[in-house]
């Protein structure tokens, strides 16, 4: 991801309306999914600057784990020195120990080996644990967006199966979500894509506007959380998915 966009995703994240909603449906999904556990251990793999470890506290105990420095320090400036964050590139870098849970918000579609990846979740995943991730959906929802964060690919729900069953990892749960919004969203990038070429230069977080339409699309977007965590939807500009060890037990 472009250095210039930890800045800025610090900055808007905490009230911009796609982070808001996705945490929204993202936070709902897990309260349906897992059970309550005490000292549930939970890591956090690819933190970015730190906008979901603090909800992510209700769940259990939780570590951040990303490969910017950069990232890592908005997360202190968030969250305080104390916070336990680790530094390292996935996969070979994830901390020592096992986990009941582990998070991957939008991580898979930035790496050259996603495989090889969920193959050392998998291992720092406790036999009864759960891996909870989100990725980017659909190869034709290509913009510029997808450019400048340095992704490398976009999922079908195929190809996050195909992944995760590679890695020895069962899913237990999916869905698309922020499917609402997806008509427009694909109208305006259908468009863009048939328009001139641009360089691509700006993130779509860093698209402003008025208040009053960051509420709205707030409102509809986080309205999902009624409805993603128990029915699987069949398109959305966003995939998520539940996953645990082939020979694993219930869900952590």
């Amino acid at each position: 991801m472009e250095a210039h966009l930890y800045e800025e995703m610090a900055r808007v994240e905490e009230h911009h309306w796609w982070f808001r909603g996705r945490r929204a449906v993202i936070l709902a999904v897990m309260q349906q999914h897992l059970k309550p556990r005490p000292g549930r251990r939970i890591l956090d793999v690819g933190c970015g600057t730190g906008g979901n470890l603090a909800v992510l506290r209700q769940f259990g105990q939780v570590e951040g784990l990303d490969h910017s420095e950069e990232a890592l320090r908005f997360c202190r400036e968030r969250l305080g020195p104390d916070f336990p964050l680790h530094r390292g590139a996935l996969p070979e870098g994830l901390p020592p120990g096992r986990f009941d849970v582990v998070t991957a918000f939008d991580v898979l579609e930035h790496l050259s080996d996603p495989v090889g990846t969920l193959r050392a979740i998998h291992q720092a995943l406790e036999p009864d644990g759960t891996l909870v991730c989100a990725v980017p959906a659909f190869p034709f929802l290509w913009s510029s967006h997808d450019e400048v964060h340095h992704h490398q690919r976009r999922y079908t729900l195929s190809l996050l199966r195909q992944q995760l069953t590679e890695a020895g990892l069962r899913v237990r749960w999916s869905s698309y979500f922020n499917s609402l919004l997806f008509p427009p969203i694909a109208a305006v990038r259908l468009l863009q894509r048939l328009g001139p070429k641009q360089q691509a230069t700006r993130s779509d977080v860093e698209t402003g506007g008025p208040a009053w339409a960051n509420r709205l699309l707030e409102t509809v977007f986080s309205a999902e959380r009624f409805v993603v965590p128990r029915f699987s939807l069949p398109a959305g500009v966003s995939l998520m998915a539940l996953a645990s060890p082939e020979d694993g037990g219930p869900a952590a």
